[in-house]
């Protein structure tokens, strides 16, 4: 959609009119231009020539900075509303509606309160994260609020009648959200049957939806791209400190965003030039390097931008109260440096995630084999270590097998 307006003139004043049209009030549509003139200076101090979504962020980032969008004054609430509009329009050429973040309800009632037994059940079985147990709430949640809706408080009202309806009323979710609404509320069916609390197994009622997600090739960076971005972090200011260490523990150990944000001084094991964690995400323990570059990097930090304060965490948001980062900083802050280092990302993506593919495209074609790589990036299975295969073109086309001729009628051979 963006790329019918040749000017951010051009855009802003296409945005306008179609707030006027929306029936937004004069002083509303004002305040939202007004922020996009801020945002017009931003862009030509920092010779950016295009808008699109990840100048937004940028541009929100400098500005509003890391806190907490409920701690932030409502002006600075607004700039967030008026880029978050201005973007929504160049992408798509309307404006979603906001709505209020849903959160789980609580499972009460007796039916609720055999969900909270099977979830119970299923943390005490499993080693499953804080995050998937979660999971199961959410969508079980849904499916309380279905049978609430229906007047159903009891196991004796379950029919396939009212389980089909549910399924056919969660048009409103996305694919794979109606996917795992259904599977895990199958399961609570199956739990339920082989628990003798329903005589009938209805697992089998709903239809299953088929879901299969697509693997995407993952985005790579050149080793010459990586050190474009790395030089863009100007380390002259406390924040550019602490971007520099983030981003290097990154691009050159492959951390996790969860793990650099929870990591702590006793993860640094300074003597022997080490980092040791228990990984956030596979609860395995995992040590890695501690080169010079990212020790002097943390060291330079700790010392001269690191926030005064007593938390054990390393890196630090920069404005009151000094908590731990969030795993989504470092989103924000790669795409901040990416945007500055002049690097074309057109087509690909530019996270974190990003640089932890390039880390492991780039050890591959050095021929590093893949256990190693495996251990580097903390996978707990080679298979997910083998999802960068695909774009090791190199080792592919040792891989290609000679196209044989082919006799034609004639009897004389082509070879392709």
């Amino acid at each position: 959609m963006i790329n019918q307006f040749k000017t951010f003139g051009e855009l802003s004043d296409t945005a306008a009119a179609y707030l006027k049209s929306l029936s937004y009030g004069s002083s509303s549509v004002d305040s939202y231009t007004r922020e996009w003139r801020y945002l017009n200076q931003y862009m030509k101090a920092h010779n950016i020539q295009h808008y699109n979504a990840s100048v937004g962020a940028q541009y929100l980032a400098d500005k509003v900075g890391d806190a907490e969008r409920k701690a932030l004054p409502r002006s600075q609430r607004n700039r967030i509303r008026a880029i978050s509009v201005l973007s929504d329009f160049a992408e798509t050429g309307s404006i979603r509606k906001r709505k209020k973040r849903q959160e789980p309800r609580h499972l009460d009632g007796p039916i609720g309160m055999i969900m909270t037994e099977y979830i119970a059940e299923i943390k005490h079985a499993s080693d499953l994260s804080i995050s998937t147990i979660q999971s199961y709430h959410l969508y079980l949640s849904v499916f309380l609020g279905y049978l609430n809706k229906c007047g159903i408080t009891s196991f004796k009202h379950f029919d396939q009648a009212f389980l089909i309806n549910f399924a056919n009323d969660l048009g409103e979710y996305s694919i794979i959200t109606r996917h795992l609404i259904i599977l895990k509320t199958n399961q609570f069916l199956k739990y339920l049957y082989d628990n003798q609390i329903l005589p009938v197994d209805y697992s089998w009622i709903i239809p299953k939806t088929k879901y299969v997600r697509q693997p995407k090739l993952p985005s790579y960076y050149s080793p010459e791209e990586v050190e474009q971005l790395i030089n863009s972090i100007d380390r002259s200011n406390p924040i550019g400190k602490r971007d520099f260490a983030m981003v290097l523990l990154v691009a050159r150990i492959g951390l996790r965003c969860s793990d650099i944000a929870n990591l702590k001084f006793t993860d640094i094991l300074w003597e022997r030039k080490q980092i040791s964690i228990n990984q956030q995400k596979t609860k395995d323990p995992i040590e890695l390097p501690l080169f010079p570059e990212i020790g002097n990097a943390i060291i330079d930090y700790l010392k001269y931008g690191r926030p005064q304060s007593s938390l054990s965490y390393v890196f630090l948001r920069h404005v009151p109260p000094y908590n731990n980062v969030c795993n989504n900083l470092l989103y924000g802050i790669i795409k901040k440096y990416m945007n500055l280092s002049g690097i074309n990302y057109d087509e690909r993506r530019h996270g974190p995630h990003a640089l932890r593919h390039s880390l492991a495209t780039n050890l591959l074609n050095k021929e590093v084999t893949l256990p190693v790589i495996s251990s580097v990036l903390g996978h707990t299975r080679s298979e997910s270590t083998m999802f960068y295969l695909r774009v090791d073109t190199n080792s592919l086309r040792k891989c290609a097998l000679e196209v044989p001729a082919i006799t034609q009628s004639t009897g004389k051979e082509v070879t392709l």
